[in-house]
């Protein structure tokens, strides 16, 4: 009966320490979690804080970048179309004074159809790559022409235009036009200076200049995921750098085209801000620049779209050029 019940009483002693030492583990247990989801909260939160900082810096390093890339371009575009400007205004100008000095002040029915006054005309489209037609006409809208090209009747309606600007002494920059159908189309616009004699009206120059220089001066630009475009000061397509757009397509959706136009002859010279563009049911934040070119035949404006850091891959360049026929 002893050793029994001393049996007993150790087997029930051993039964109560191994109880208390697993409601011990059990207790121990949930506080080693707190201690860890502490150590992770405390290590993890301060470097998501400064990977946030990080990543907004950088994103604002890319922005400045992308700010400074967007004017370097613009301008050197804006620069392009108004020295293009300039060479083709001098060379309109060095031909009407030699019409005047091979024709004697006589372009009329009898001399209009002179051996120099074509001569000069083919040397003048000869000249360039970029003049694809001329034609000089005498006071009777009669006249001799050259080129690569033959005018349709949408080429047509603007030279009758040119002529009656250059009966008013005024030079004409004409809308971008697409002549030609398949591989041989060809994006044009035609420019005309007025031919005088002191302050009698001669006639008219006119060539019809080959915006081929332009679209390739675009594709060099889009490189690097640019899609470069020109527009002019109505919001419409002249150029571009791939057949996505088409010549007369209405650009205004974009909102710095829009600014653009809707300003006149108020717009900045330059401007670089922000906005969005939709894509599909979305919409894609955006950073744009311009840079605006005038001149005589070009009222332009340079600008570069691109998307956001984060936003997209898509990136747009733009620049606006002949201005309102005039």
């Amino acid at each position: 009966m002893k050793a029994a019940a001393t049996s007993s009483w150790a087997s029930a002693l051993s039964e109560g320490k191994d109880l208390s030492a697993s409601v011990s583990n059990h207790a121990r247990i949930p506080i080693l979690y707190v201690i860890l989801g502490v150590l992770l909260v405390i290590s993890i939160v301060p470097m998501y804080f400064y990977s946030a900082q990080v990543e907004a810096i950088n994103g604002d390093r890319l922005k400045t970048n992308e700010m400074l890339l967007q004017n370097t371009v613009t301008r050197s575009l804006a620069d392009d179309l108004a020295q293009q400007e300039r060479s083709l205004h001098m060379m309109l100008a060095n031909l009407s004074s030699a019409i005047q000095v091979a024709s004697g002040g006589d372009i009329g029915q009898t001399n209009i159809q002179a051996p120099e006054l074509r001569a000069l005309l083919e040397n003048f489209v000869s000249s360039s790559d970029e003049i694809a037609y001329a034609t000089l006409l005498n006071s009777d809208a009669k006249g001799i022409s050259a080129g690569r090209i033959a005018p349709d009747a949408f080429l047509q309606r603007e030279l009758e235009r040119a002529y009656a600007a250059a009966r008013d002494g005024r030079v004409y920059s004409g809308q971008a036009l697409v002549v030609g159908e398949g591989r041989a189309a060809r994006t044009v616009f035609l420019v005309s200076y007025p031919v005088t004699y002191g302050q009698r009206f001669l006639g008219m120059v006119a060539s019809v200049v080959d915006l081929q220089f332009l679209i390739r001066r675009l594709q060099e630009l889009s490189g690097g995921g640019l899609t470069p475009y020109v527009v002019d000061a109505q919001g419409r397509l002249v150029a571009a750098a791939t057949p996505e757009f088409v010549t007369g397509q209405d650009m205004k959706n974009l909102e710095i085209v829009r600014n653009f136009v809707d300003g006149g002859n108020k717009a900045q010279l330059a401007a670089t801000k922000e906005f969005s563009v939709g894509m599909g049911s979305g919409r894609v934040e955006m950073l744009g620049t311009y840079h605006l070119c005038r001149a005589p035949y070009y009222e332009s404006l340079a600008s570069a779209h691109a998307v956001q850091p984060g936003a997209g891959s898509r990136r747009f360049l733009a620049a606006c050029e002949p201005a309102e026929p005039h």
